[in-house]
C-alpha cells in the first residue's frame, strides 16, 4: 500500500508540473558552470595508517600534484515553475583505466509548486550537506569536506524525491525533506529507503541554525540514525561555525552491539586586509574531534583534525591557498600500536567559472 501511494504522489507531481509548464511564458534558457580545485602537496609526517581520510594512505615524504575535484554543471530553465540540472564530477578517487574519470553527481528536475515550496525528482543533492547551511557557512570545501562528509557518514546526492521550502516570505525559516535509495550515485541494491529531513532558522541577520536527521533501515534489524546540529555566526569581518554530529549504527558489530560515531567541528574564517585594488586576503582555521565509536574504549583511534591557511584572491573566482592539513591519532587502548600524525603542506588552487 505504501508503494502505491508513493507512485501516485510522484505521478501527481510530474503531471502538475507538465501542465504548469504550458501556463508560463518565461523564456527558456540554460547556463554552464563549474569549478576545479586541487593541490601540490608534500607529506612531512605520518605513514600509511589505514584511516579513510585524504592523505592517510601515503607514506612519509610523498609529494605530488592532484586535482581533488572538477565540476561541470548545466542548469536549464523550462519555465518560471520548472527547472533542471545535470552535474558531472571528476575527482582523485574516480579512475578509469588509471586515469581520472567522471560520474553523474546530480540529474534532476524541480517544480516550484507553490510560492515557497518546490518538489524535485531524480539524482538529487541531499540535505546532509549539499543543500545544507553548514557547507556554505564553512566556505572552504576546496580545503576539506565538512565533518559528516569527511568521515563518510552520508551521501551528498541520492536517487529519490524531495520537497523543500520556506515558512516565511523572507526565507529566514525553512525545511527540506527527501526519500532516497540511500546508495548515493550507485544503483539500489535492496528494498529499503533512506529518509532525510532538516529545518533551519535565521532568527537574526548574523545567526543561522540548522537541525538535521536521517534514518536508513536495513535487513537483520540493522539501521542507521544520523543527527546533526549546526550554528554559525557572522561577525564584522569573520565567520564562526560549530557543528555536532552523531550516528547510531544499530547492531553494526553483531546482535545488540551498536556503533556510535561522534564528532565536533569548529571553524573560523574571514577577511584580513579588506578589499583594495581587486585583492582579497582571507585566513581560515578549523578543528575537528572525531571518535568512530564512543561505545568502544578498547579499540580504534580518536582523530583530531586541524587545518589552517591563507586564501589569496588576485581576481574574483581565482584562489591560491597555502595551507597545512593535520590529522592526529590518539589510540584508545595501550594494547594497540600508536599512529603517527599525518602532516601535509599544500598549495591549493581553486578556479570557478559560471
Amino acid at each position: 500500500m505504501y508503494n502505491i501511494f508513493t507512485i501516485l504522489a510522484v505521478l501527481f507531481i510530474v503531471t502538475c508540473a507538465i501542465n504548469s509548464q504550458n501556463k508560463n511564458t518565461v523564456e527558456k534558457g540554460g547556463k554552464i558552470w563549474g569549478y576545479v580545485f586541487g593541490d601540490y602537496f608534500f607529506k612531512t609526517s605520518g605513514d600509511s595508517s589505514g584511516s579513510s581520510v585524504q592523505y592517510a594512505g601515503y607514506q612519509n615524504s610523498f609529494q605530488g600534484f592532484e586535482i581533488r575535484r572538477a565540476y561541470l554543471g548545466y542548469d536549464y530553465t523550462f519555465s518560471s515553475k520548472l527547472s533542471s540540472q545535470i552535474l558531472l564530477e571528476g575527482n582523485d578517487k574516480i579512475l578509469t583505466n588509471t586515469r581520472l574519470g567522471l560520474f553523474i553527481k546530480t540529474a534532476f528536475v524541480e517544480w516550484k509548486a507553490f510560492e515557497n515550496v518546490s518538489f524535485a525528482i531524480g539524482l538529487l543533492p541531499t540535505p546532509s550537506w549539499s543543500r545544507a547551511l553548514n557547507e556554505r557557512a564553512w566556505n572552504y570545501r576546496s580545503i576539506e569536506k565538512t565533518i559528516l562528509d569527511m568521515r563518510s557518514l552520508g551521501n551528498g546526492s541520492d536517487l529519490g524525491v524531495s520537497a523543500r521550502g520556506k515558512f516565511d516570505k523572507a526565507g529566514n525559516y525553512g525545511f527540506a525533506l527527501m526519500i532516497g535509495n540511500g546508495s548515493g550515485q550507485k544503483p539500489e541494491i535492496n528494498k529499503f529507503k533512506k529518509y532525510y529531513g532538516s529545518i533551519f532558522a535565521k532568527p537574526i541577520k548574523e545567526l543561522q541554525i540548522e537541525l538535521y536527521g536521517d534514518f536508513e533501515p536495513n535487513t537483520g534489524d540493522k539501521n542507521k540514525l544520523t543527527l546533526k546540529g549546526f550554528a554559525g555566526y557572522k561577525f564584522d569581518k569573520f565567520n564562526f561555525g560549530i557543528e555536532v554530529i552523531q550516528q547510531v549504527q544499530k547492531n553494526a558489530g553483531g546482535k545488540n552491539i551498536d556503533a556510535i560515531p561522534f564528532g565536533i567541528s569548529t571553524w573560523i574564517w574571514g577577511n584580513l586586509l579588506g578589499k583594495a585594488d581587486n585583492l582579497i586576503l582571507n585566513a581560515f582555521g578549523r578543528y575537528d574531534m572525531y571518535n568512530p565509536d564512543v561505545k568502544n574504549d578498547s579499540t580504534g583511534y580518536i582523530e583530531n583534525f586541524i587545518s589552517v591557511g591563507l586564501d589569496y584572491m588576485p581576481i574574483e573566482n581565482i584562489h591560491f591557498m597555502p595551507n597545512v592539513w593535520i590529522n592526529k591519532y590518539s589510540v584508545k587502548s595501550s594494547l594497540f600500536s600508536k599512529r603517527k600524525t599525518d602532516v601535509v603542506g599544500r598549495m591549493t588552487f581553486y578556479f570557478i567559472f559560471n
